[in-house]
């Protein structure tokens, strides 16, 4: 960017920092400029307290970045002697405050900062129209059937837009409801401050997150670990998680993708262990048995492999559905035991119980996979409306003699021969 002394704009400060102002988008050129006019350090924050810009790039440009958030968060911080916190209001909407440290002697630095609180209003507010724009578009790119590429492309360049031919996708949702908007807009913003050249839009309450193909996966993953790390701090109530795409799609490709990418955001919720960011890949599986199964087939499925450990979790309040899932997750017992939070010899005594239970040889490849199977179909539609109890379910294993409870089911009965 030019400096306010370059060009044709060279000797008239306020007709530069105009330029500057409708220039460019970035507050931080503009801020720049204005420290450098007034001679004093400026920091601009959203209301959220989120750092916007600073000026100069030394420990006074922090400290006007410092004391603005803290009058931003209410923190009660007195201002020391020579400083101001400025409400930036574009067209009675306050949208941010500026911290600016200045000689109150020099009188003519008042009409200057006047016109940059100003511009700076202005700047933010024409920002954010743009981004309203671009979201929009984007929006109806990913839910409009009709919406091709080159018809995307086309309304993306009446807004100064160019949208990449490929794009990597990932999807951020909050397990415990959405940010309110001035924390998603802040996480939205960190996004793209995070990865230059990115886009972001809000579908269905959930944040969309679109990299331009052509750095390495490697680095795309982390910039999507950073966002959602920066989520979960500014709005930590959110619990935000995201599911993440497996390689870049084209354009006209995004719409489906997305949208696949959604309906795998409960498998994240639902994750063991709990995780952030999983790629789309690891619920592949999950994702197949929901799409492909039909609701009912799959609760006969489910019942028939699982109906006699499904009863007794919910008979004796236990959770041996989820420690022989870690097992079979997990092939080493001190790794399935610190998932679920036991100790090895507790976590093998149920698993000894949980085989016991279900009554079936789980030395068996074939009905091992089976029940493997069945625990991750169960997850997957762990939404599905229930009828009543599906033909063939199982019921659990009598107990041995002795143990402490009092009865159980009879286990089904197989046929001669069968595994």
């Amino acid at each position: 960017m030019a400096s306010p002394a370059d060009g044709p704009w060279a000797g008239d400060p306020l007709a530069s920092l105009v330029r500057l102002a409708v220039d460019d988008d970035d507050s931080g050129g503009l801020v720049a400029a204005a420290a450098a006019e007034l001679g004093g350090p400026l920091g601009l924050v959203a209301l959220t307290g989120e750092a916007l810009a600073h000026a100069p790039d030394d420990a006074g440009g922090r400290r006007a970045l410092a004391l603005a958030g803290a009058v931003a968060r209410r923190a009660g911080t007195s201002l020391p002697a020579g400083w101001r916190v400025l409400a930036v209001a574009p067209r009675h909407a306050r949208r941010a405050l500026l911290a600016v440290g200045t000689d109150d002697a020099d009188e003519g630095a008042a009409p200057l900062l006047d016109v940059i609180v100003a511009l700076l209003g202005e700047q933010l507010l024409r920002a954010g129209l743009r981004r309203g724009q671009t979201a929009a578009l984007l929006r109806r790119l990913l839910s409009e059937p009709g919406m091709g590429a080159e018809r995307a492309r086309g309304e993306a360049a009446a807004i100064g837009l160019t949208l990449p031919d490929t794009s990597w996708a990932a999807v951020v949702a909050w397990r415990a409801g959405a940010p309110d908007p001035a924390h998603l807009d802040a996480i939205d913003r960190e996004a793209r401050r995070l990865a230059p050249g990115s886009l972001t839009a809000t579908v269905g309450g959930r944040l969309v997150l679109l990299h331009p193909a052509g750095e390495p996966a490697a680095d795309v993953a982390a910039w999507v670990e950073r966002v959602v790390a920066r989520a979960r701090i500014l709005a930590p109530c959110a619990d935000a998680r995201a599911v993440a795409g497996d390689e870049p799609v084209a354009l006209g490709e995004l719409g489906g993708h997305v949208t696949r990418l959604v309906r795998l955001c409960g498998c994240v919720m639902r994750s063991e262990p709990p995780r952030t960011v999983v790629r789309a890949r690891r619920y592949a599986l999950e994702g197949l048995l929901r799409d492909s199964v039909a609701p009912a087939q799959a609760r006969v499925f489910v019942d028939d492999l699982l109906g006699a450990l499904i009863a007794w979790d919910r008979d004796h309040r236990a959770d041996l559905l989820r420690v022989l899932e870690a097992a079979l997750d997990n092939p080493r017992q001190d790794l399935a035991a610190q998932r679920c939070f036991m100790h090895r010899n507790t976590f093998r005594h149920r698993l000894h119980k949980a085989h016991e239970v279900l009554g079936d040889d789980l030395a068996d490849a074939e009905m091992r996979l089976a029940v493997h199977v069945a625990l991750k179909l169960r997850r997957a539609t762990a939404g599905a409306p229930r009828g009543g109890s599906a033909a063939g379910r199982r019921t659990a294993a009598a107990p041995r003699r002795g143990e402490p409870f009092a009865s159980a089911p009879t286990p089904r009965s197989r046929p001669a021969g069968a595994r």
